[in-house]
């Protein structure tokens, strides 16, 4: 029977007559090429899995950041409280009744040979000198104020006297061209002390006590003034008074977040009590007042401003220090470092001390110089 009927042939047919089994198309080589690959595979893991030695332990995990321990010595600070402003204070009066013409304003700065204020128009010049002015110096004046105002005048590059006690012509004549060269100042040769203000030094006007236009009368205060130096002042508690010494250097952290250096120029001998706000209830602590200089040039644009100063106090000298970042918490209590040793990181328990610029004082069983710890990365 022909092939192209579809029927079994004789070929088709074995001895006992049933049929042979079909021929083996593409796809049971396929599956045979698949059975194959996943013996391979399987084979190959199972090398591999041999390759592993039984309970072996993994690899310890890189302890990641480490420092050493140190020996050195450590330096207390203490973070205080304190108050930006500018030395000294003071207020200026009338000498003289009239109205109140001129007024320098706020912050001002104000040296010799300028004008103070002006009463009816006419100012008032401020000198340097300490003792203040009363009386009028003419010629024929004798005595020690009379020597402070012609050293103030000399100061202003007036010449053509000599700076003694004594007013005499000479003087006369050199006050004349000062008050020819100062605006509105009646040329007269004599001095009045109603029209000038001695002061030690340069001042800042920090305040107006009146307003321009106000009648004034002798002995009314006019201004507020400070020093042009600032400083900083701090409220020490009594018992903290060992904390700074006059000539200490500190460091000042400014409102900006910039830090200058400081030098402690007075410590008070004398403890004073502040009560405290009434909701607070109760007396305050005693304090000692403590000034503190600036560096020269470190002043800033604030009048008043509060600002942190770290001041040093006693040393430890000869101790053990960790970062502080290294200290971890042991869970039966107390602190401990991670320490690097050849066979991996074992935490030690320690005794702590002090604390200082990012250190701290540890001991403990094998800690010493150059232990290697774990810090945080």
């Amino acid at each position: 029977m022909s092939a192209d009927t579809g029927l079994l042939g004789e070929e088709d047919v074995d001895d006992t007559g049933r049929g042979r089994p079909p021929r083996r198309g593409r796809g049971f080589l396929w599956l045979i090429a698949a059975l194959l690959t996943l013996a391979v595979l399987c084979a190959g893991a199972a090398v591999t899995v041999r390759g592993w030695p039984r309970g072996a332990p993994e690899e310890a995990a890189a302890p990641g950041a480490t420092a050493s321990v140190e020996r050195t010595t450590l330096l207390r600070e203490e973070r205080l409280d304190g108050t930006l402003g500018y030395a000294g204070g003071g207020s200026f009066f009338s000498r003289s009744d009239g109205v109140l013409t001129w007024l320098p304003e706020e912050g001002a700065e104000l040296s010799a040979g300028q004008r103070a204020w002006e009463v009816d128009g006419r100012p008032v010049i401020l000198l340097r000198g300490d003792k203040p002015a009363y009386r009028t110096l003419e010629p024929g004046a004798r005595g020690p104020d009379v020597r402070q105002f012609e050293q103030a005048l000399a100061e202003l590059g007036y010449a053509g006297f000599t700076v003694d006690d004594e007013y005499t012509q000479l003087t006369a004549e050199a006050v004349r061209r000062w008050q020819e060269d100062t605006e509105g100042a009646a040329v007269t040769g004599t001095v009045e002390p109603d029209r000038i203000w001695y002061s030690s030094g340069p001042v800042r006007v920090a305040g107006h006590e009146v307003a321009v236009g106000e009648n004034v009368a002798p002995a009314t205060p006019l201004l507020t003034t400070a020093s042009t130096r600032q400083v900083v002042r701090i409220d020490l508690a009594v018992g903290d008074r060992d904390l700074v010494a006059e000539g200490d250097e500190v460091t000042v952290e400014m409102p900006d977040g910039g830090t200058v250096t400081g030098e402690v120029s007075s410590v008070g001998d004398v403890a004073r009590v502040e009560e405290d706000e009434p909701e607070t209830g109760g007396d305050g602590k005693p304090t000692v007042e403590v000034l503190i200089s600036l560096e020269e040039g470190a002043e800033g644009f604030l009048d008043r401003a509060p600002v942190d100063v770290l001041a040093r106090g006693e040393a430890r000298e000869d101790v053990l220090a960790a970062p502080v970042g290294a200290l971890i918490a042991l869970s039966g209590g107390g602190y401990g470092l991670s320490v690097v040793g050849d066979d991996g990181v074992e935490d030690v328990p320690v005794e702590t001390g002090w604390f200082s610029d990012g250190l701290v004082e540890v001991a403990g069983d094998g800690i010493d110089a150059g232990t290697e710890v774990v810090v945080p990365e």
